[in-house]
């Protein structure tokens, strides 16, 4: 199974400078608890942006265009192929980060894990549209955050549709 995990805001927007475009109290820590235990694969910019390197507990993987990079914690590939060839077998594919690795996936992936954030937020990285011809939403769940200022999201699924 292939999942590509993301917040993404209202004009499809995920990033700004290379970070992301604010900070939910408790998403980063869903993140974790969908993400652990799997294998994560990433652009050399996404790598590039973590604060702490390798994410742990998961078998890190990140695309770069370049032969002689490497990524200490991390597993080098230079093709979407060649980084599910590295993955675990029997673990699931998460796929978080940037755009245009969203953009190959999108192609193949088999589900989407959406923190849809009801706002809009300068931004220069962006995702793809959700086509719903493709994309069946399986769940929504509807949160609200006060601080730092109140902040309207939801959790949302989509399955490929067969």
């Amino acid at each position: 199974m292939i999942t590509i995990i993301v917040a993404v805001a209202e004009d499809n927007a995920i990033g700004y400078n290379n970070d992301l475009l604010c900070h939910i109290p408790g998403d980063l820590k869903r993140f974790r608890q969908i993400t652990v235990g799997h294998n994560i694969i990433m652009g050399k910019r996404t790598w590039e942006s973590l604060p702490k390197k390798p994410l742990s507990d998961r078998i890190n993987i990140v695309i770069t265009d370049l032969e002689s990079d490497r990524f200490e914690g991390a597993l080098a590939a230079h093709s979407i192929d060649e980084a599910i060839s590295l993955c675990e077998k029997g673990r699931e594919i998460f796929i978080i980060g940037g755009g245009s690795i969203y953009k190959q996936f999108m192609t193949i992936a088999d589900r989407l894990y959406i923190t849809h954030l009801h706002k809009s937020f300068k931004a220069d990285t962006f995702f793809p549209e959700i086509d719903p011809l493709i994309w069946q939403k399986t769940e929504n769940e509807e949160k609200v955050v006060e601080t730092p200022e109140p902040l309207r999201f939801s959790y949302t699924t989509y399955i490929r549709n067969a």
